[in-house]
């Protein structure tokens, strides 16, 4: 049963020790060192220390008087401390992937290469660019480590020709979208909490229509529906397409494109629309801006979650809600059984690729050391968080306490790209959990609602909608590319067309018409391109299994 958060609370600006690493802006912690494997080299007091070139991306964050991304405290303690001597090579966030593949054409390109997109990453390895890393593993024994206790890993790493080419990391598995709702609502309107589509429907209706705020005024929404939380609806129904992705999934073996799923989702939205439950202005509310403070302010009774920190979410947005309605109450609501199935929500990526080495580096051995070094857990808590002391402490749970933000930022926190491989995820004092501290009440809610929603959406009745997390999915070669862009914006054209053009475009209707435009522009090439990958990689792919099998794994370290 779910349980309900009460918010007839006070809630205080607090410190969050534990912060999260990724792609975002989010920071993550180093974790207690580890064991040597035991097949790892020895290595001699005569050894060569090596030389490596390492690209980073340049974020614009180092203060002047800390240097710059090639030269810094951080730098010179790697330097002074690693195994070889490294120098970096900065490229503009913004412009990385035009930045690298111009030192590639020139041959000047760095012998390790750190870089998130999955698209650049595979275009190298098609130009034969990359030098497999299986038998740099041997100076690599935290990795091999790693690749042991997480076979993901060498699954999302390995390329068609069945050698190791890309080093990733583990992350936490964090619910991105959600649905939260009012249960005061609930209570004044005596309604139940929904667990089918169909009742959540009939919820969201009332929500809209019978005033639960008590102001007289037919001015608040059953749910929100802005460019992004849409997705969220449409996983609802099995189906992750977004503007940028099809939504394939599988059947008898076969990869397909789920056009009932869509047809369920495109139907939901539509009547969501028609019947004034959302927002009828939501094709502007690009960011969702608009709908979250709609919801802080009391006026949204189904809150479509997507993205962003819990922690800022549970303390900061329901101190804000709070501030604004004295006796709003909030709870966690699981996706809805749907007639296809019920779904999970999206979760953040928790096998991450990140890192590629240049088929030209003159020092293998120095690059496996190196990347060794940066993943050893005692160097990643020094770069990721500073001196103990100086930037952190040890907080009430035996993790680490920011001592003094600013200074943090100023000295630690530009140096997290440094650490961009790092495995933060394999480290409980990392998860978003242990960032409340359970002494004070307020925090303690807030621990337990988090509980509750992994309790909800990592259950094992729960399926991950579509094949698997975005970064995980096929790269199409480029001509390819260009035609899935061409099929995605007139799909959305005419799913949008369907959900604001009242009963004269049915979703029936528009599902012809994106099936008749598929046809004529060639789908059948993505689809050939898709079983192909699928018969040729289902065995060893990273698919949503993976993604639910370690989002249970972490959630049962912290129990």
């Amino acid at each position: 049963m779910q349980r309900k958060l009460w918010m007839g609370m006070t809630i205080g600006v607090v410190a969050l020790g534990a912060t999260l690493v990724g792609c975002s802006s989010d920071k993550k912690e180093g974790a207690a060192a580890g064991t040597t494997a035991t097949n790892a080299p020895k290595e001699s007091a005569a050894a060569k220390r090596g030389n490596v070139t390492v690209s980073m991306y340049d974020r614009g964050g180092v203060p002047a008087s800390e240097g710059n991304y090639e030269e810094n405290r951080w730098t010179k303690w790697i330097n002074q401390n690693g195994p070889v001597n490294v120098k970096y090579v900065p490229v503009l966030r913004s412009e990385s992937t035009k930045k690298l593949n111009v030192l590639f054409a020139s041959g000047s390109a760095p012998d390790i290469v750190n870089e998130y997109s999955t698209p650049f990453r595979n275009s190298l390895y098609d130009q034969k660019q990359l030098l497999p890393i299986d038998d740099i593993l041997k100076y690599m024994p935290e990795y091999q480590k790693l690749l042991e206790q997480y076979p993901q890993l060498k699954k999302a790493g390995t390329k068609p020709d069945g050698k190791l080419y890309e080093v990733g990391k583990v992350k936490e598995a964090v619910i991105q979208h959600m649905l939260l709702i009012r249960t005061d609502w609930l209570k004044k309107l005596n309604l139940s909490m929904p667990t089918t589509t169909e009742e959540l429907m009939k919820v969201a209706k009332a929500f809209a229509e019978q005033d639960p705020d008590g102001n007289g005024k037919k001015d608040t929404y059953g749910m929100n529906m802005s460019t992004y939380s849409e997705q969220a609806i449409n996983e609802i129904f099995g189906e992750n397409s977004s503007k940028d992705l099809i939504a394939w999934g599988t059947k008898d073996g076969k990869v397909i494109p789920l056009w009932d799923n869509q047809l369920a989702s495109l139907t939901f939205k539509k009547k969501l629309y028609d019947d004034g439950i959302i927002d009828k202005d939501y094709i502007n509310d690009k960011d969702g801006a608009k709908a979250k403070q709609d919801f802080l302010n009391g006026k949204i009774g189904i809150y479509v979650k997507f993205s962003g920190g819990m922690y800022d979410l549970v303390m900061n947005d329901f101190a804000t809600l709070k501030k604004n309605v004295a006796g709003a109450e909030i709870a966690p609501l699981g996706y809805p059984q749907s007639p296809l199935g019920t779904f999970t929500g999206g979760v953040d990526n928790p096998v991450q690729m990140t890192t590629v080495v240049s088929a030209k580096a003159k020092e293998p051995e120095a690059v496996g050391r190196y990347l060794d070094f940066m993943m050893k857990p005692e160097t990643a808590l020094k770069v990721i968080n500073g001196d103990e002391g100086t930037h952190w402490k040890k907080s009430a749970n035996g993790c680490r306490e920011t001592i003094d933000p600013t200074k943090s930022k100023n000295e630690v926190g530009y140096a997290l790209d440094y650490e961009m491989f790092y495995s933060s995820g394999t480290d409980k004092c990392n998860f978003t959990i242990n960032g409340f501290n359970t002494a004070v009440p307020e925090q303690k809610a807030g621990s337990d609602m988090y509980k509750e929603l992994q309790k909800i959406y990592f259950d094992s009745q729960r399926q991950y909608p579509g094949m698997t997390h975005g970064e995980h999915m096929p790269v199409y070669p480029a001509d390819l590319q260009t035609l899935n862009t061409t099929i995605l914006k007139e799909q959305n054209d005419i799913f949008v067309k369907a959900i604001i053009s009242g009963a004269k475009y049915s979703p029936e209707q528009a599902i012809k018409d994106a099936q008749a435009a598929w046809d004529k522009a060639g789908g059948k090439q993505l689809e050939d391109f898709m079983n192909k990958w699928y018969a040729e990689n289902k065995d060893k792919a990273f698919l949503a299994k993976d993604i639910m099998t370690i989002a249970r794994q972490q959630m049962e370290q912290v129990k």
